[in-house]
């Protein structure tokens, strides 16, 4: 009896290419059902019909005759006769494909095809209705699943790659408008089924998501990689993973970046700063012959080389001193911190007193700072409002703006606060959505287990927030950062365990503390 894999999620998550690399590893064929849309597509289009004409498009659907063949291993998509594999990918086609995939006659036409594969063989499919419509009783459902940021922003790489020049915001507004369309069409909607594991692969490798898949797999059916078969044992106690954990997107393109410029070196290279605040990280860089400079006066001592700049960013001046003394640069500022940047430049430029809340001694404000062209004001608490805000004229407006990794509560706190002292105030939250996703995950789990622990580096910002909101709902609660840190005698004592990680903790170490908890 064949094994059936259901991977259903929205357009850009990764579907495909972790179907394709966990079918790969478990020697299972993998049909890729949306490619099946894209040649209808390609053949509505072809036909000189309109994709969004739903009556035309089931008038002449009958005439797309579509069969998967494998060569090599590799999908062939054919399309009457000839192999369209290579003609499915283009934004017409992508288009295309959303709008007829609604049609009920192309549904239908496609059903079969798909139900002959996963009754001849072990398949894994995905698409947008496959754990809910097509297979609902697959044995292992997945919906993957990304934010549409991160999924726009992976978009926006791939066409640069290929020399395009792109509008990543438009990319993303596309992306949203494409999963309304896709979650409210009449006819099997893109919809998680009831008893799907969820996975978001926003902050997760290709490799890391395949990864988990398999171990889904394995514990759904005792099926491991290459088709190996095992029975595992019960585990010694109960351990909940946030699934929100590890490197989040802009620390993993930072850490990548850094990795990359430390193979391709041809002169010395450094950071300025350590590159995240994850010892671990920077010892195995430094091994790779990447140092680490801390002030504008090791700056200015370095005659040839290339600098690094961090994930938390820099000050506009040292920007402006690297170029002077005709550096080379990395720029692996996070995203979302500069376009705090951009914020704070222009709106001080307009004149508005800029309030920053944050930690003033943390490297992210310290750049936020470096932006501003009049003196910023940093807030940290509620008691800090009445007394920093005392010398600031009740008419002048203000912006605020946010460290990425602020409590997100404290942060809602603190404007409250401001807001009833002030008429004419701005408020931009630039706290990054992974940041409150991840602390508001960390704080439910929390709730519920004998014993939390998070992990990070003891420099890391964010680790110490995390840690911050589970002992309010955990008093048990320990901070460590590695596995050699964790405490057997403390482990012995609780029977379910919660574990979350910052931002700037690599996957290896959680895998590692997750393995000894459930096996100790």
């Amino acid at each position: 009896m064949s094994i059936n894999i259901a991977i259903d999620g929205p357009a850009g998550a990764g579907k495909s290419t972790i179907a394709r690399l966990a079918a790969a590893k478990l020697s299972y064929i993998y049909v890729d059902s949306g490619a099946m849309y894209r040649a209808v597509a390609l053949f509505v289009i072809e036909s000189k019909v309109d994709p969004s004409d739903a009556e035309a498009v089931a008038s002449v659907v009958k005439g797309a005759n579509i069969s998967i063949k494998y060569v090599d291993g590799e999908q062939k998509v054919i399309l009457n006769g000839r192999d369209v594999s290579g003609m499915i990918r283009t934004p017409e086609v992508s288009a295309a494909a959303s709008q007829v995939s609604a049609v009920p006659a192309v549904r239908a036409h496609l059903l079969q095809l798909q139900l002959d594969l996963a009754a001849e063989a072990d398949v894994i499919m995905d698409g947008r209705d496959i754990g809910t419509c097509v297979l609902p009783n697959a044995d292992v459902k997945i919906y993957l699943t990304a934010s549409s940021e991160v999924r726009a922003h992976r978009r926006a790489l791939e066409l640069r790659e290929k020399g395009m020049e792109v509008d990543e915001a438009q990319i993303q507004k596309e992306i949203e408008e494409r999963d309304q369309r896709d979650m409210t069409r009449e006819i099997s909607p893109l919809k998680e089924a009831e008893d799907a594991v969820r996975v978001d692969s926003s902050y997760m490798t290709i490799e890391e998501v395949a990864d988990r898949i398999l171990a889904i797999v394995e514990e759904k059916t005792g099926v491991k990689k290459n088709g190996a078969v095992t029975k595992s044992d019960a585990p010694k106690r109960t351990v909940i993973v946030a699934k929100k954990s590890g490197f989040c997107f802009g620390v993993k393109r930072a850490v990548d970046q850094a990795y990359e410029a430390a193979k391709n070196a041809d002169r010395p290279i450094y950071t300025f700063g350590p590159i995240i605040h994850n010892e671990e990280v920077v010892n195995d860089l430094k091994s790779r012959g990447v140092n680490v400079i801390n002030t504008l006066e090791e700056l200015e001592a370095i005659e040839d080389g290339v600098i690094i700049i961090r994930s938390h960013g820099v000050s506009k001046a040292i920007y402006d001193r690297i170029m002077e003394k005709g550096l080379g640069m990395v720029d692996t500022t996070c995203p979302f911190v500069k376009k705090i940047h951009q914020t704070v430049a222009s709106e001080s430029e307009k004149g508005m007193q800029m309030v920053i809340v944050g930690n003033a001694k943390h490297p992210e404000v310290d750049g936020i700072l470096g932006w501003c062209t009049t003196k910023a004001i940093v807030i940290e608490s509620l008691d800090d409002v009445d007394e920093k805000m005392a010398s600031v004229p009740e008419d002048m407006p203000i912006c605020v703006v946010s460290q990425t990794t602020f409590n997100y509560k404290k942060f809602k706190d603190i404007v409250a606060k401001l807001e009833k002292k002030r008429y004419h105030i701005n408020v931009v939250n630039t706290i990054c959505n992974a940041t409150h996703e991840r602390q508001a995950e960390a704080s439910e789990i929390a709730a519920k287990v004998d014993g939390m622990i998070v992990i990070g580096g003891k420099n890391s910002s964010n680790t110490q927030k995390l840690f911050e909101i589970c002992r309010k709902e955990c008093e048990n609660t320990c901070y460590i950062q590695t596995l050699a840190d964790l405490d057997d005698d403390w482990l012995r004592s609780v029977a379910t365990v919660g574990i979350t990680a910052g931002a700037s903790t690599p996957n290896y170490i959680i895998e590692e503390v997750q393995k000894h908890v459930g096996e100790f």
